[in-house]
């Protein structure tokens, strides 16, 4: 019995003698693939205002995703003058000046380019136009008087060009007034350039740097905003100048066509 215990605990100990020898040689080293994860490229959702001016200028907001780290904000071929990634989701530009027309926009960051929304961009004149319709959307008081909100104006390729011309006589001889210095009335002009009007108007303003503010200004006055909610006008011409003592010349000449 002795004996044959003996031989056991050899074996046992030989046993667990091989199974700690075969513990302590290495592992082969043993590596997984590297996991990475490429940056999300940026979104464009929106851009508000969606238009702007020939002058440029205008403070646009970009809403989208991704924004952070952005190198490049631009407007079609034309980068902004200058902007601000105000959070991940939104970013602050400044437009530069362009031609008019419509213009992609786009946010460059270290994922590329995203290209989407786009910026219209309007003359001054168009832009007058466009507030002023925008102003005739809604019911107004003018003066005394409460308007209704009226139907927009169309362009009036006449009434432009006579417009235009006023503008740009006034900024060339220096003068401010309805009447030119060759004494013609707003009236006169437009019959004189072929423009037949059952009902016909004129606003005129100098010194105002941008169509907003001189818009503005035309709807403070009771009679300027009489002319521009008056529903007796369907068409208007718009024409801006620079030069003379104010600097800049505006004139908005309205009417109804027989």
């Amino acid at each position: 019995m002795h004996t044959f215990r003996t031989g056991r605990l050899r074996t046992l100990t030989l046993t667990t003698a091989t199974l700690a020898v075969g513990l302590v040689f290495p592992v082969a080293p043993a590596f997984a693939d590297d996991i990475s994860e490429e940056a999300a490229p940026a979104t464009i959702a929106a851009v508000s205002p969606a238009n702007g001016t020939v002058a440029g200028g205008a403070v646009v907001t970009i809403t989208g995703s991704a924004f952070t780290g952005a190198t490049t904000v631009a407007f079609g071929q034309a980068s902004a003058v200058k902007f601000n990634v105000v959070s991940d989701s939104a970013i602050t530009a400044i437009t530069p000046a362009l031609a008019a027309g419509t213009y992609a926009l786009s946010v460059t960051t270290a994922a590329g380019t995203t290209t989407a929304a786009t910026l219209t961009v309007r003359t001054f004149e168009d832009e007058v136009l466009r507030l002023v319709n925008a102003a005739r959307a809604h019911k107004r008081k003018c003066g005394g008087k409460t308007y209704k909100a009226v139907k927009p104006l169309r362009s009036d390729a006449t009434l432009d060009a006579v417009a235009a011309s006023h503008s740009a006589d006034m900024a060339k001889k220096d003068y401010f007034s309805h009447r030119s210095r060759s004494g013609a009335s707003p009236f006169a002009r437009m019959k004189a350039a072929g423009y037949s009007y059952r009902y016909a108007g004129e606003n005129i303003a100098a010194g105002f740097r941008t169509p907003a503010s001189v818009v503005t200004a035309w709807l403070k006055s009771s009679g300027h905003c009489r002319n521009i909610m008056s529903s007796k006008y369907t068409e208007l011409g718009v024409g801006y100048a620079t030069g003379g003592y104010y600097g800049t010349y505006w004139t908005q000449d309205f009417g109804r066509p027989r």
